[in-house]
């Protein structure tokens, strides 16, 4: 499991903007580093953050080699 620490950006007249700011596989970790993200935010009108909990469908592993 994932989890990613968005930043949403309001505007007037146009769609809002997303970004990845940060991620973490550790949930505790990603609630922490909400609370950072959202303690320094100096545009509170305008800018939020926000957490995203992301499982991906495909588990990539490292194929063993073999030896015949």
């Amino acid at each position: 499991m994932m989890y990613i620490i968005l930043k949403e950006t309001y505007y007037k007249g146009i769609e809002n903007s997303y970004d990845i700011v940060d991620y973490t596989d550790d949930e505790y970790k990603a609630q922490d580093m909400l609370q950072g993200y959202q303690l320094i935010n100096q545009q509170k009108e305008k800018v939020k953050y926000q957490i995203v909990k992301y499982n991906p469908i495909f588990a990539y592993k490292k194929e063993e080699e073999t030896n015949e």
